[in-house]
């Protein structure tokens, strides 16, 4: 009897470290998502007839982003971005929005349910400094099929909030 208590002990144990591993993972983005404009709300100008697709590539240390947009039948210029998942920041030179060298970072908030992405560039626009500062907030949604986006920009222009749903593709 003492036998069969022991080993329904260790048994037991198995299983909660197995469960409590699998709950601890943080999601996986990675794949081709497609911008479902039906479901996305507060979809302005340009964006709200454009094709966009996210691609999307992750490891345990990164994630990186690339965001394709076709605006009447044109594709946009695009660039990768890469984040580091431990919360450290890492840079990239670019020319949109602006001119210069953007600082990116990344934090899991709500236990490895949600990653917020933060992009920020100071640059020069027409002899001002201004900066411009995107959050972003990812869940999947819907068995991992879903991607959903809060999207926060902050211009001198002021605020911008975009809800995106992506729908994975591959």
């Amino acid at each position: 009897m003492k036998r069969m208590s022991a080993s329904c002990q260790v048994v037991a144990l198995a299983f909660i470290v197995v469960c409590a591993a699998t709950a601890a993972a943080p999601p996986k983005f990675a794949g081709v998502w497609k911008l479902n404009r039906d479901r996305s709300e507060w979809l302005t100008g340009a964006l709200s007839n454009a094709e966009i697709r996210l691609i999307v590539t992750q490891n345990d240390k990164r994630i990186t982003t690339e965001q394709k947009t076709i605006i009447r039948g044109r594709e946009q210029t695009s660039q990768e971005f890469t984040y580091n998942l431990d919360g450290s920041e890492t840079t990239a030179d670019v020319v949109r929005p602006l001119a210069g060298m953007m600082s990116l970072k990344a934090r899991w908030i709500e236990p490895t349910k949600t990653l917020e992405m933060t992009s920020t560039i100071t640059g020069d626009n027409n002899g001002k400094d201004v900066t411009i500062t995107t959050r972003e907030q990812w869940q999947l949604m819907e068995n991992g099929g879903t991607l959903q986006i809060i999207r926060t920009r902050e211009t001198p222009q002021g605020k911008q909030r975009f809800k995106l749903y992506f729908d994975k593709q591959e």
